[in-house]
């Protein structure tokens, strides 16, 4: 487009403009050089030591690659500033471990950042005071946008959002993570989205705790797209798997299986037009419990073990026939009454174009077993 115009200019215009935008264009590809000239590969611990340092020395568009090991943060852990930067490891999540301090998020994701967060263990020291803590693993800002893909985050601890907290305004892409054994003392003991547009997809969680509200996910006032998740053995009082507050959310396609509460151990609903459909809830204490009014949340397509909404919207009440519920493998056997019976409109087809299986492993972005 830009040689286009340039051409443009240079045969029509008088010369005086074409000359103007001779410049003009020169000057673009100069900038546009010396941007891409300034991004580039900065490697843990050949070039630095440590991963804050590497953080710290790094522009926008740089990617830090860091190599297996183990690395203990030291104060303030670590805070990412830049508005694009890839923080990635070499050889994947089990065999590179970040260990903050636990007294602040592992990761603090700081406004507009769009950063890239893949392939590490994210875990926390418990030893430390971390009463007034939101995001023990990781902390989204306000209108941060960070893609937070294929690591382990584990043992964390917080008031609000064990795991990762998303702060008003932020939209994080959260996908591809196991999410286990992290603690909040008050909701969210994997993922808190407080007036937030997280998409949470393709994740385990697994055991996590939340003191009050959601042991997987607390979804509060906001607009969260929860799909393809497998959450198992999560506790809290209200909500084990799920639970929303006034929230817009959409929860979809989701195994949510032998989670614990006082009141709804699968999901947890007050007020808000929460959609839920093709879920998979199996074995949990109690799979729904409604709080306030909530008349455009009722589950459809989906398979609840309690029964209570058999029947109606295309639910149903019958063993999902998982390959092997006591080990966490929820894959079906062949003949399971959960392949192709999700809703039948083409938006929630499987990938393979058939119709949608209910639970984790249906629909457009079907979770895919390791």
């Amino acid at each position: 487009m830009i040689l286009k115009y340039f051409a443009y200019y240079r045969f029509w215009s008088p010369s005086v403009t074409g000359v103007y935008f001779l410049f003009i264009f020169c000057s673009f590809l100069v900038l546009n050089s010396s941007f891409s000239a300034q991004a580039t590969i900065i490697t843990v611990p050949d070039d630095y030591k440590k991963i804050e340092q590497a953080i710290k020395s790094a522009v926008t568009g740089d990617t830090i690659l860091v190599d297996a090991g183990s690395y203990l943060l030291g104060y303030g852990n670590i805070v990412i500033a830049q508005k694009i930067l890839t923080l990635k490891s070499i050889k994947g999540s089990s065999e590179t471990i970040i260990t903050g301090r636990g007294d602040r998020p592992v990761i603090n994701v700081l406004d507009k950042s769009k950063a890239i967060i893949e392939g590490f263990t994210i875990t926390s020291k418990v030893d430390v005071d971390y009463s007034v803590l939101k995001g023990g693993g990781i902390y989204c800002a306000s209108s941060s946008t960070p893609t937070i893909a294929k690591n382990i985050i584990k043992g964390n601890r917080a008031v609000f959002g064990g795991a990762i907290y998303c702060a008003e305004g932020s939209s994080p892409i959260i996908l591809d993570n196991e999410i286990v054994e992290n603690e909040a003392m008050t909701s969210g003991g994997g993922v808190f989205s407080f007036k937030a547009s997280p998409e949470v997809f393709r994740n385990k969680f697994i055991a996590n705790l939340a003191g009050n509200s959601g042991g997987a996910v607390f979804c509060n006032r906001d607009r969260a797209i929860v799909t393809n998740n497998i959450m198992w053995k999560n506790k809290a009082r209200f909500g084990g798997g799920v639970a929303c507050d006034r929230a817009a959310a959409a929860i979809l396609n989701n195994s949510i299986i032998e989670n614990e509460a006082a009141y709804g151990g699968g999901i947890m609903v007050d007020g808000g037009p929460v959609r839920i459909i093709n879920v998979i809830l199996w074995k949990n204490t109690g799979d729904f419990y409604f709080k306030g009014y909530s008349p455009f949340s009722k589950p459809a397509f989906s398979n609840i073990s309690d029964g209570d909404f058999m029947g109606t919207n295309g639910n149903i009440s019958i063993d999902p026939l998982f390959k092997d519920l006591q080990n966490g493998d929820f894959s079906f056997q062949e003949k399971s009454p959960c392949i192709n019976t999700g809703n039948p409109e083409p938006v929630f087809f499987d990938p393979d174009g058939s119709v949608s299986d209910i639970g984790a492993f249906g629909g457009p972005k079907a979770y895919v077993e390791k």
